[in-house]
């Protein structure tokens, strides 16, 4: 070192040094932001899955617990379209719950209805419950089930084909597809239940 010249860094080196400790910042932010947005992806799908379990948990107690008589024409399982040519699944059940304002069997009836708070087009799933021996005409109250479906579809089997529309005692097999939006994609979701045909007729 010459004599009088002050250690020090050169301009080249401190732009050197910038350069790296930018490379090396923007390395770590774009790692953290990746395990940040899989994160809320994981979260995001869990909450899907945890819903469409809860929903098909329930549909599936109350179909297996379907209660028809064909000597009492107030107990019933009919899948028709309704008004929006959207499917409602109406069934009489032993699988009641507090809602029901009744033990013991009760009407249930699922109905899929363009959401009318969805920006998007989508559907909601929407229950209805209310004793068997109701008054006739009364009107009953529905809730809200599930919200942001964009697809939803039950079928059933029997006479070994696949119906839309079934009104003739009790099918084999129910079929339900469903398809809940999660941001910008959708989860598709799919379950079936089997019957009991000695809950059909007494």
């Amino acid at each position: 070192m010459m004599p009088g010249r002050q250690a020090g860094f050169t301009l080249i080196e401190i732009t050197i040094a910038v350069a790296i400790a930018a490379t090396v910042m923007l390395t770590i932010y774009g790692v953290f932001s990746s395990v940040s947005s899989a994160k809320e992806r994981v979260e995001a799908d869990s909450a899907a899955y945890h819903q469409a379990r809860v929903l098909c948990d329930r549909i599936g107690k109350e179909v297996r617990g379907t209660y028809l008589r064909q000597e009492n024409p107030k107990t019933l399982f009919v899948l028709e379209k309704n008004e929006d040519n959207l499917p409602r699944l109406t069934l009489s059940t032993t699988a009641s719950t507090p809602q029901g304002g009744a033990g013991g069997i009760v009407i249930v009836r699922y109905d899929v209805r363009r959401d009318p708070d969805s920006d998007e087009g989508d559907k909601a799933l929407f229950r209805t419950e209310y004793p068997l021996f109701f008054p006739e005409g009364t009107e009953h109250a529905s809730y809200r089930l599930a919200s942001g479906i964009e697809d939803f579809q039950i079928r059933c089997f029997a006479d070994g084909a696949w119906h839309e529309d079934w009104q003739r005692g009790l099918p084999q097999i129910l079929e339900i597809n469903f398809h809940l939006r999660l941001g910008e994609r959708t989860v598709p979701f799919t379950t079936a239940f089997e019957l009991q045909g000695s809950q059909s007729r007494g």
